[in-house]
């Protein structure tokens, strides 16, 4: 998967989402400790980050759902809000999975 790089250079600045922005900064953070510089990002590297960053929110969702039935939230809409986050957020990533799916069905149809 080296092949395939999204250089992210050119768009920095422009319209992208948040948690695109959010995924190359984690991304970007990880090699400067490791004294490199991260100017392009592999698909690979994107997809593993956005997969650790769903897990991050649905394990988030699920604390914040334990405090509400115990009653250590003064807040519903915070329970909800991060609820819904990482349900767009799987849903997302579900997408993504099945497009992929698609993709190799397609390919395998055509050298098949």
């Amino acid at each position: 998967m080296d092949s395939l790089m999204i250089d992210f250079s050119q768009v920095y600045g422009q319209t992208r989402t948040r948690e695109a922005a959010s995924v190359y900064s984690t991304y970007a953070a990880r090699q400067a400790e490791k004294g490199k510089e991260a100017p392009t990002l592999s698909f690979e590297d994107m997809l593993s980050e956005s997969i650790k960053k769903v897990n991050t929110l649905q394990l988030s969702a699920e604390k914040k759902i334990r405090d509400l039935a115990i009653g250590d939230v003064e807040d519903i809409s915070e329970v909800v809000l991060a609820s819904s986050r990482a349900d767009t957020a799987l849903r997302l990533v579900m997408e993504v999975r099945n497009k992929f799916i698609d993709a190799y069905q397609a390919l395998s149809r055509i050298t098949g």
